[in-house]
């Protein structure tokens, strides 16, 4: 039962970080609020790493030569390309709109799986893409809600979601090595120098400290949807399987929506509530297509 908990907080960290990045947006530019962030999950995790011991010691925590263009690649999908496209699109669409559009990133996952994995797309897996497009269309296709996004802020977001799907397949190389939780920690040590450059390059200093409701909800995004609620992704995906984890990925745009409807008043149409809906469906289909391409392909104890 605890697991399960520890799941519904997970997705409900990772949805309120859609709404705490809007917030956050109105007082400090995009790359100085990932630097910062960063920063803090950076810190936050080489504490947790040194503090969990691990039972298999043949797993590293710092990495090893061999790995550093593994890790390297790794680290370009996310958190750089990932939270750039995602902090920067969050300026140009709304909270509840861009999680809708990063939760198909199970959709997507086994489409690009195939060609560098060899992984076999199921027709479940066509379904499931085509009614998570056929989602999205509905909402950003219906006229009142035209002010919450912009076609280059859709671009935005969907390319988080293709960077997602590049880590995805990048980690695989470096996973039966490094810990997940050591991975992020890494993740996060490699990407802060370019992303520090960046804000200061681009963004500068800032002038001042944000307003202390900015400061609380950067300290959220750094701690709880950063590193907190990766811990418990972990766990899920260790103690669960990979396939009953990603389903509740599903509560991620339920929780942006209504969070974001409660604090920054945006729209709540039923048309938006069908494309989510329909959106959902597309994700656990697709799921569904996974999980039992996965059972047919299990060889049979004997």
């Amino acid at each position: 039962m605890l697991i399960y908990l520890q799941l519904v907080l997970a997705m409900f960290f990772y949805g309120l970080s859609f709404v705490s990045t809007k917030i956050v947006l109105a007082s400090l530019g995009p790359i100085t609020i990932l630097w910062v962030r960063l920063l803090l999950s950076a810190c936050f995790l080489i504490l947790l790493d040194s503090a969990i011991p691990d039972r298999r010691e043949i797993r590293s925590r710092w990495p090893h030569r061999a790995d550093l263009d593994s890790l390297l690649l790794v680290t370009l999908f996310q958190p750089l390309l990932y939270f750039i496209a995602e902090t920067t699109g969050l300026q140009y669409v709304s909270a509840s709109i861009a999680a809708i559009i990063i939760a198909t990133i199970p959709v997507f996952t086994p489409v690009f799986a195939r060609p560098f994995l060899g992984e076999r797309i199921r027709p479940l897996t066509v379904i499931g893409l085509l009614l998570s497009l056929a989602g999205v269309a509905t909402i950003v296709f219906e006229r009142r809600i035209d002010a919450q996004f912009t076609p280059g802020g859709l671009a935005l977001v969907f390319t988080a979601v293709l960077a997602a799907v590049g880590y995805t397949i990048a980690v695989k190389r470096v996973a039966p090595r490094y810990r997940p939780l050591s991975i992020v920690k890494l993740q996060s040590l490699f990407g802060l120098p370019l992303l520090l450059f960046l804000g200061l390059s681009i963004e500068g200093v800032p002038s001042s400290m944000p307003p202390p409701p900015a400061i609380a909800h950067l300290l959220y995004l750094g701690i709880f949807p950063s590193s907190l609620a990766f811990v418990f992704l972990s766990t899920g995906i260790r103690k669960l399987g990979a396939n009953r984890t990603n389903v509740f990925v599903n509560l991620v745009p339920v929780f942006t929506a209504v969070v974001a409807w409660m604090v920054l008043g945006e729209v709540f149409t039923v048309q938006k509530v069908v494309g989510m809906a329909v959106v959902i469906a597309g994700v656990l289909a697709a799921q569904r297509g996974q999980t039992a391409g996965a059972a047919q392909s299990r060889p049979v104890a004997r």
